[in-house]
Order: C-alpha cells, then structure tokens, then sequence
C-alpha cells in the first residue's frame, strides 16, 4: 500500500494536470479514494437492494412532501451505523442532543435497510441519502483506468447534485445543518452556495491534509471541539479563517476512577486501515504478557468483522458496540494505543496516555509532530513505557494542548442554534 504522503502526492498531480475546474470538487474525495485503494469497490446490482432502496426512496419522498406542507425550510445531515437502533452516530450527540427535529428536513446516510426504517419512525421528516446515491449510480461498467473510474464516478455526484439541489428547491431550503462527513459534504455545500442558504457544520472527525473532502467549498459557520481543532481546520482548509468558527469545548468524562496498581489496562483502537497481519501479531504478544490486560476497541463499522473473530480466537477481550465513555466506565484504562485513529486523542478525557504507532501507515502521523501523543515503534517499547502507570502530568500536558480549558455547556450549542439555524435574534 502507498504511504498517504504518497497517495496525497499523486492526487494533487492529477488534480493540476486534469482536475482544476471547480465542477469537480463535488467528488475529488471519489478521486482520492480511488488512489488510496486500488481495489476500491462498486456497487454490484442485486433485486433485494433494489427493492430495499426503491423502498426507501419512496418513503424520502413522502417526507418531502410533508415537510412542503408543513413550511420546513431548514435541512439537517447526519450519520446512523449499523446495529444502533436507527440512532444517530453518538459524535453528534454534543450538537444534536439540543436540537428540535420537528422543525427540519432531517437527511440520514444509513447503509442498513432496517436500520433506516428504524431511523424513519424514530425521527420526523427523515430522508435517506444513500437511495438517492444508489440510483444515480451506474452498476455494470467497471472500467481499467483510475481515470475512467473517476469519470463515473464525478457524473454521480453531479446527479446527486442536481437532486438535492431539486430537493431543497422545492422545500425552499434557508439553513443547512450537517457533520462534517467528508464523503458527501461537497455536494450539500455547493447545492448551498447555489442557492445562497446558510450552513452550519460541525466536526466528528480529525482535519487532515490526507482527506481531501474538508478541503474546498467551507461551511458559513463550523463548530469545532477547542482550539487546537480549530488551527488544524484552518491548516486543511484556508478558507476557514474567514469563517464564523465556535468552540463548543470538552466534555468531562465520567470514568472508572479504582484500578489494580500492579496491572497495566491498554484499550487498543482498530481502525478501516490497518495492517491486519501486524497488528494482530502484535496484540497475540501483548496478550501475553503478564502485567499486562489488553482490551480491544473495535469500529462501528467493523462488526462481526476478522478483528471480532480474531478476538475471540485468541481470547483477547473486546468491545463493539460500547462507546468510549461506557468501555472507560467499565474499565479504568491506563493506555490508549492507536496507530491512525482519531479517538486515540480522547485518551486524556479519560485519565490515560495516548501512545502512537509509528508505522508505514503515515495517516495520523501530524500527531507526533503536533507532540499531542507518546510516539512508540514496537512491542518492546509498548512493554518498557507501560512498567509503569502513566505520569499524571503527562496526561494533563497533552489535555490542555488538544482539549485547553474550555468546557462543554449546552446552552452555548442551543444560543448558536438560535442564531445561526432559528433566526431568533435576526
């Protein structure tokens, strides 16, 4: 695999040789996903997704029209994973537990059929986005260039444009509020430009120059966790510094406060790009040792995966549907270990150091730089460093250069919503 200096390299080549016209930044994160994997997959046409997304739609629609004749002209974007019940990916929950549903177009990518249909009964006036995304997609063509590739690929966001664009013309769409899923959010933010309507965004997910969706059209207003995440927006993203930022600060963690002292907990983090032969060899080893316990934190995404199925072979205790805030409830964890995972910097929020990975996966590798982590290399460096419990001020170091002093209070999210998304004092 291609180190991400590498992959981003040869996007940008490719952008300034074929791909300046700003027509394209709807779907350049297509173009760079298709660099990052070489094996990047279509979608295959089946009579059951057909049925299941035709389903869908036809119940998107019926929520547009009922939202026409209620007057709603705010939309509002946001993620379902699989196995949660039809709720909303938990990172939004910072922002949207304040929200009133009631009063918006409320878009969801859900990738399951019965987790959408959860979805629609548990919120009102919902409309699904990947059936608009599955329709305008073309099934039976795969092509033998990155380029040909690409090509579709663009001519489906363009679709996806142009319906979304219909959509919030008909409802005469005014705001916009959406997670920075960086797959998608430059379609929703031209159909915005177009129609001259107001966003607000706000951040579930690291900035990185290595995601390039972040990179072009910017929200009006974007809500990030403190001001380290601010800098690191402005660094992906200029035209930020321009924009209305709000700093919604940390939330304090509630977490197992007693621990064995003669035992060391790691919560190692899984992510969608990691090397599975080095990375289980290494957890066999620390699985091992003595003083050691090593916990597992798989993603939402990889359920019923290799990884789970790895755990349970060699024993290895693992989480996967668990929250961070109920693995560190269970579990007092003195390490967090991650080689490209963004949660990695959520470790000081629960009293534990974050050690880093170096590897040829250079993903998250600005975290060594920035020196918001504990770089390590190998298991004989994880065993040296954890003898010990980790060093207190150490931990407090790292809490205030990412997460500074400014604390999370609800009533900041709701007085940005009464501004920026209800027009009360305008």
């Amino acid at each position: 695999m291609l180190s991400h200096k590498k992959i981003i390299n040869q996007f940008n080549q490719l952008e300034i040789k074929h791909y300046k016209d700003e027509d394209f930044e709807i779907s350049k994160n297509q173009l760079h996903s298709l660099i990052w994997n070489k094996k990047f997959i279509f979608p295959k046409f089946t009579l059951t997704s057909f049925i299941a997304n035709l389903i869908l739609l036809f119940l998107s629609y019926v929520s547009i029209i009922f939202c026409k004749i209620k007057k709603i002209n705010i939309a509002n974007y946001f993620i379902v994973h699989r196995e949660k019940k039809g709720l909303y990916d938990f990172r939004s929950d910072y922002v949207l537990k304040n929200y009133n549903f009631n009063k918006s177009l409320n878009i969801i990518r859900c990738p399951s059929f019965f987790d959408s249909l959860r979805s629609y009964f548990l919120y009102p006036n919902v409309i699904f986005y990947l059936p608009i995304d599955y329709f305008n997609s073309s099934f039976f063509f795969k092509k033998n260039t990155l380029k040909k590739n690409y090509e579709v690929l663009h001519k489906k966001e363009k679709k996806n444009y142009i319906q979304i664009k219909k959509i919030f013309t008909f409802l005469k769409i005014k705001k916009f509020l959406s997670i920075d899923d960086q797959r998608v959010i430059q379609v929703f933010l031209k159909v915005c430009r177009d129609l001259n309507i107001k966003s607000l965004g706000y951040m579930h997910y690291k900035f990185t120059k290595y995601i390039v969706g972040i990179k072009y059209l910017c929200f009006d207003n974007f809500i990030v966790w403190s001001e380290y995440f601010k800098k690191k927006l402005i660094e992906a993203n200029r035209g930020y510094k321009k924009k209305k930022i709000f700093v919604s600060g940390y939330i304090k963690k509630k977490y197992k406060k007693t621990n064995n002292i003669n035992i060391v907990n790691i919560l190692y983090l899984i992510d969608l790009d990691l090397n599975f032969y080095s990375t289980t060899k290494l957890l066999r080893k620390l699985n091992k040792v003595k003083k050691i316990n090593i916990f597992v934190k798989l993603r939402p995404q990889l359920i019923e995966s290799k990884w789970e199925k790895f755990c349970v072979k060699e024993n290895i205790k693992y989480f996967k549907l668990e929250s961070l805030d109920q693995v560190n409830q269970l579990v007092r964890m003195d390490y967090f270990i991650a080689n490209i995972s963004t949660a990695i910097l959520e470790a000081p929020l629960y009293g534990a150091m974050p050690l880093k990975i170096i590897s040829k996966n250079d993903f998250a590798d600005d975290l060594i730089e920035d020196k918001v982590v504990q770089k390590i290399r190998n298991f004989n460096d994880i065993v040296k460093i954890t003898q010990n419990k980790p060093s207190s001020k150490k931990i407090n170091k790292i809490f205030s250069k990412v997460w500074g002093k400014l604390k999370y209070k609800p009533n900041n999210i709701k007085k940005i919503f009464l501004n920026y998304v209800y027009d009360k004092y305008n």
